[in-house]
């Protein structure tokens, strides 16, 4: 099995206990389609639109969003063992900017919606992989979601799904599914010594 070098996370719900209520952010745009879909579908007037909604609910997100347990000992744990850390959301830039600045976070690698077409596909993922000089089968893909796990498996990472409220919303079979990222970090020494494969649970 290759070696892990690189960890991909996903942020809400993942490294933050971010309060973005995308139902509501779909009723003020009008929209039953996943947000960036739509988003893909119309013209740039009112993809501007759709801009000042989410950068209004981002940027408030950002600004009163906290680390979840274990977050930041799990990115100082990779810092320590040499493991790229790299962020893909479906959040944006500045969004992205505004976070880092208030809660001192670093990554070598980051990814937004500006970037690369959104998860699930897997481009940012690839996007990511060749950024930093790693191989897919190097990197283990963390999310909370199904687009984090479906984007991380069809470029063909490993992935690890962490527990959140939207777990009972779909179905998937992650290499691993942890309760939270104190049990994440586990998973990932055991990795990095060579304990486990990517097939074991």
């Amino acid at each position: 099995m290759p070696r892990l070098r690189c960890v991909i996370f996903d942020l809400d719900h993942t490294l933050v206990n971010s309060d973005l209520d995308f139902a509501l952010i779909k009723r003020e745009i009008g929209t039953e389609m996943p947000i960036l879909e739509y988003r893909a579908t119309v013209g740039p007037e009112e993809q501007a639109r759709v801009d000042r909604i989410l950068d209004k609910h981002e940027e408030r997100a950002a600004a009163t969003c906290e680390l979840l347990p274990g977050a930041r000992e799990l990115l100082d744990f990779l810092e320590r063992r040499g493991v790229s850390r790299a962020l893909l959301t479906r959040n944006s830039r500045k969004t992205i900017a505004t976070l880092n600045r208030r809660l001192g976070l670093r990554f070598d690698a980051v990814v937004t919606r500006e970037d690369a077409e959104p998860k699930p596909s897997p481009q940012p993922v690839l996007l990511i992989c060749r950024r930093l000089g790693v191989a897919p089968a190097e990197t283990l893909m963390v999310g909370d979601y199904l687009y984090d796990m479906q984007a991380g498996e069809r470029a063909g990472t490993m992935t690890l799904l962490v527990h959140s409220p939207h777990r009972d919303k779909f179905e998937f079979t992650p290499d691993f599914e942890v309760s939270g990222l104190v049990e994440a970090t586990q998973i990932i020494a055991r990795l990095l010594d060579g304990a486990i494969g990517g097939d074991d649970q």
